[in-house]
């Protein structure tokens, strides 16, 4: 197997089954600042080479679940809508087989067709944002499936959604939500309310999908963005939310996306790697692993 295909520096093809497929979507139609998002993927893949089989904190090896990675769907010159009938088709795919999606992104556009998949499949979906951004302007650029509009596209699909991470918003978008907001978790929200990460757990109901936009946490940490914005999420911070997420509901898909490789900023390849191995360690936590390695 191609390093080129592979997630964690082990070979999964002995395992007697798959369960998760990564899926690359590197779209890029609708960047408005920095670019390079179509090459986070296989920017992500590559420091997935360095980072420890073993996770140090749940000591398990995950990738032993089966994890296949996917070659790159072809998206080049297709027009938004078509690319997301693509990746909602790789994502169906998966699905059917009983596979767990990851999408990496890519523009966080891509997160509209993973959602619609997974959908059409649990009822009463919930969808999870971390972000900087609320992303619910009607259109954006002259695109209504710009990667600023991705949460209010889900909205009109009639989906529910929490909002994490938030420090950056329009007027139209606060108008958009109305006075309360209880759904969107700025970051001075989050300091000011020490039982955050409880009240997003409390206000899921059913089955969730987790979209992980990297700007969501602080450029400290993740620098590798084309729209950075200050005061974000720490490491703790984001490992404390998603560690009780998977605890307490069902994950059925996820992505990362927005990682637009930098020069001089490999750990944040690297974070984003890490991140995603870490939160697949929660989902899968209680699934036995068949090989033990003394």
């Amino acid at each position: 197997m191609s390093h080129s295909m592979r997630f964690i520096d082990e070979d999964p093809a002995g395992l007697p089954e798959k369960r998760v497929a990564i899926i690359s979507a590197p779209l890029a139609n609708t960047v408005s600042w920095v670019g390079g998002t179509e090459q986070g993927p296989a920017a992500l893949l590559a420091a997935s080479l360095a980072v420890e089989a073993l996770d140090d904190e749940l000591l398990r090896e995950t990738w032993q679940v089966g994890i296949e990675v996917r070659e790159p769907l072809e998206l080049d010159g297709l027009s938004s809508d078509a690319a997301l009938q693509r990746i909602c088709e790789a994502v169906r795919q998966e699905l059917r087989q009983g596979r767990f999606p990851v999408v990496l992104g890519g523009e966080h556009t891509v997160t509209v067709a993973a959602v619609a998949a997974c959908a059409s499949q649990f009822a009463g979906l919930h969808v999870l944002q971390v972000d900087a951004h609320l992303d619910l302007r009607e259109s954006y650029g002259g695109s209504s499936l710009s990667h600023a509009c991705v949460m209010r596209r889900l909205h009109d699909l009639g989906l529910s959604f929490t909002q994490v991470g938030i420090r950056s918003f329009s007027p139209g978008e606060l108008e958009f939500l109305g006075p309360d907001r209880p759904g969107v978790f700025t970051t001075e929200r989050i300091r000011r309310e020490l039982d955050w990460v409880e009240q997003v757990c409390a206000r899921i109901a059913g089955p969730v999908y987790l979209t992980l936009d990297v700007d969501g946490f602080d450029p400290a940490v993740m620098p590798a963005t084309g729209t950075p914005e200050p005061d974000g999420l720490s490491w703790p911070q984001v490992t404390s939310l998603f560690r009780a997420l998977a605890a307490r509901h069902r994950i059925v898909g996820m992505d990362v996306v927005e990682l637009a490789p930098c020069p001089g900023a490999h750990h944040a390849v690297f974070t984003a790697a890490k991140i995603l191995y870490r939160t697949l360690g929660y989902i899968f936590k209680d699934t036995p692993l068949p090989i033990h390695r003394g």
